[in-house]
């Protein structure tokens, strides 16, 4: 199998896994019933106080892109994309200066990059029907959003900028590559096979008769 080939299924198995995990179903349950007690004051002694229930505790299904599992990946996105803009910025910050527009515009967009990371994708309710494995990914990159959101509210240097640009691209690639390996290691043998099944037919469309 040549070059291309093997590329074609390393592109397609990660396809075809994130496709997988984005498709599967989520339970969320609903808190407890909230209780109110009213009392009724009718003006008789010994009134007992009336118990209302509120709410209901069934679950609730949906696909895992609305809750549980597209918050880590996005988290990575912006990670990402903020590690993009540090290393642009630094050809800037060095000729032109850290004061230069095209450094501080791209602070600020990294800056609004790990705001929507912090507050939208990682905020709670995305947390807390994550699995294990994946919640602790998901808590790391909230750390290293709020420690590379704080240098950079704080810098004063080009070899500030730069000690950020290459603490932002470490983490995001650490990350990136421990979901990928801990997402491949928790999938059933079933869905394995599907994965395997389903590269095998892509490779077939492109070289028919090689596989």
């Amino acid at each position: 199998m040549n070059t291309q080939l093997v590329a074609v299924v390393i592109a397609e198995g990660f396809k075809l896994v994130g496709q997988l995990y984005r498709n599967r179903p989520v339970t969320l349950r609903q808190p407890s019933p909230l209780k109110v007690v009213e009392t009724r004051a009718t003006g008789g002694a010994g009134e007992k106080p009336v118990e209302l229930e509120v709410g209901s505790p069934a679950p609730i299904k949906g696909k895992a892109t609305e809750i549980a599992t597209g918050c880590v990946p996005c988290a990575i996105g912006h990670l990402g994309a903020c590690s993009g803009l540090l290393n642009e910025l630094m050809r800037f910050a060095r000729t032109d200066g850290i004061e230069s527009n095209e450094v501080v515009d791209r602070v600020g967009m990294c800056l609004d990059e790990l705001n929507a990371m912090e507050r939208v994708d990682l905020r709670p309710e995305m947390l807390v029907q994550l699995p294990d494995w994946e919640k602790k990914l998901a808590q790391e990159a909230l750390r290293a959003s709020r420690a590379t959101r704080h240098a950079l509210e704080a810098y004063t240097s080009v070899d500030t900028l730069e000690q950020v640009a290459a603490d932002t691209q470490s983490v995001r690639t650490q990350i990136f590559r421990t979901w990928i390996k801990q997402k491949m290691e928790h999938l059933s043998p079933e869905e394995q096979q599907n994965i395997q099944k389903k590269v095998i037919e892509k490779l077939d469309e492109l070289v028919p008769g090689e596989v």
